[in-house]
């Protein structure tokens, strides 16, 4: 019985990655959700 619930969390998880996005070559396309932490950097100095 845990074999099989095991096997369906297998083919769940394989038919979910098939439906994302991917590049041309196969490779999943990773979308970030983080939110964007604005980074200010220090002026040059003038000389």
């Amino acid at each position: 019985m845990l074999a099989e619930k095991y096997i369906l969390l297998l083919e769940t998880i394989r038919s979910l990655a098939e439906l994302s996005p991917a590049y041309a070559d196969g490779t999943p396309r990773v979308i970030s959700t983080s939110p964007h932490v604005p980074v200010q950097l220090p002026r040059a100095s003038q000389k």
